[in-house]
């Protein structure tokens, strides 16, 4: 019996080679625990520090304190930014505060800077593989309701603040109940005046698809809004800059799909939609509505 042998021969490396260091953090001094936050890379010419993890995982770790943790860490990262300006190398540089610690240097062949990304993610364990969707069905079976309301309620306090610095005749409009036509129960919005009712969601690749969600019941409760009261209606979708380092395209995808989406489905519920990738986009929108 003639046996047939097919030889398979290696894939060959991509030729272009890139540089990166893991940027580790350690929240609380001289315990040893780090977490990785992002990388130094040089590629194409071009050194630089990215940072990788997002403030939605921060506020589940650290709770209120994420925010301010995430403005830590970028201005960390925006100082030593300044300093590969001057020295690219970034086998010599130092971390520009301490609790700040970067990793060995490593060699990667890739094709793009996002592939180098990838691979320092998956090669330190980084938190910021932890959105991957390549299976978004699986975000179904992970408990998400506590640390989705978190990012939203910060997402919808700032821009309030942001709002009542412009008029602060609106203070008593924002985080409102009304009742919506035979309902037992309340609605709460997250804006509600005599003529405008609105609410704040939030698009985050972390469970893409409970967000998602929340924002079509938000859609939901608008239209029953303003068949109850006659009210204008507004459903304020804040997301992340598509342009961020910290999304992959497979993110990147996914979110603007799901907001083409959800735009669309307001428009046949007969309600207001405006996407905002910045809190004072999404304030714009608000009194832009009034």
């Amino acid at each position: 019996m003639n046996a047939t042998i097919t030889q398979t021969l290696p894939t060959a490396l991509p030729a272009q080679v890139g540089l990166w260091r893991a940027i580790y953090w350690e929240p609380v001094m001289a315990t040893g625990e780090r977490i990785c936050v992002g990388f130094l890379t040089h590629w194409g010419g071009e050194s630089k520090a990215v940072l990788t993890i997002r403030q939605d995982l921060l506020s589940a770790m650290f709770g209120a304190a994420g925010p301010k943790a995430h403005a830590l860490l970028e201005r960390a990262l925006r100082l030593t930014n300044a300093k590969l300006a001057e020295a690219p190398e970034i086998q010599g540089a130092q971390p520009p505060m301490t609790g700040l610690y970067f990793g060995s240097i490593e060699t990667s062949h890739v094709n793009t800077h996002a592939d180098l990304l990838q691979i320092g993610k998956l090669m330190s364990s980084s938190l910021a593989a932890m959105a991957e969707p390549d299976n978004p069905e699986s975000a179904d079976l992970v408990e998400v309701a506590g640390e989705q309301r978190q990012p939203a309620r910060q997402f919808a306090s700032r821009v309030r603040d942001l709002a009542l610095a412009r008029d602060k005749r609106l203070a008593n409009c924002f985080n409102r109940e009304a009742s919506l036509m035979a309902a037992r129960r309340p609605v709460r919005f997250g804006f509600l005046s005599d003529s405008l009712a609105a609410q704040f969601g939030l698009l985050q690749p972390t469970n893409i698809n409970s967000y998602v969600r929340a924002a079509r019941g938000m859609l939901a409760e608008l239209s029953l809004a303003r068949r109850a009261s006659g009210r204008g209606n507004l459903l304020i979708l804040g997301y992340p800059p598509l342009a961020s380092a910290t999304l992959t395209d497979k993110e990147r995808s996914a979110i603007a799909d799901y907001t083409e989406d959800l735009g669309q489905q307001a428009k046949e519920l007969e309600v207001g939609f405006a996407a905002a990738d910045s809190d004072m986009q999404a304030c714009d929108a608000l009194l832009a509505a009034l």
